[in-house]
């Protein structure tokens, strides 16, 4: 796969997704070695630094940790690309803020009905 110029996402971008597809389908094993930068770079006809950069991302994404004497592996704990539900506590803390928000803007409100009506007298 050489990484399309004229596309809307970087390159970097297009690397990182090519390679963690072929860690979804198997190709890499969860705890696999990653090809060296070099190897990548190559294989994407790019830079070693936007090899690095697409596997700096992999990082990001949980998808590869990085050991600094060895290269990267794949790692066990991958991000999920589904849109996942909020937790119950999430949501309640969430309308627990929306109320304490109303609650202030009506305080706000007063406060500034109160303030009015004093220079009024």
């Amino acid at each position: 796969m050489t990484p399309t110029v004229d596309s809307s996402r970087r390159v970097n971008e297009q690397i990182a997704d090519a390679l963690q597809r072929d860690i979804e389908s198997g190709q890499l094993k969860v705890g696999a070695k990653l090809p060296a930068v070099r190897s990548i770079a190559s294989r994407f006809g790019v830079a070693p630094g936007t090899a690095t950069k697409a596997l700096q991302l992999l990082t990001q994404r949980g998808v590869v940790r990085p050991d600094s004497t060895r290269g990267y592996f794949v790692s066990g704990r991958q991000e999920t690309t589904e849109k996942r539900e909020p937790s119950p506590e999430f949501t309640a803390i969430m309308q627990e803020i929306e109320s304490i928000r109303s609650h202030l803007s009506r305080l706000d409100d007063r406060l500034r009905q109160l303030e009015g009506g004093e220079d009024a007298q």
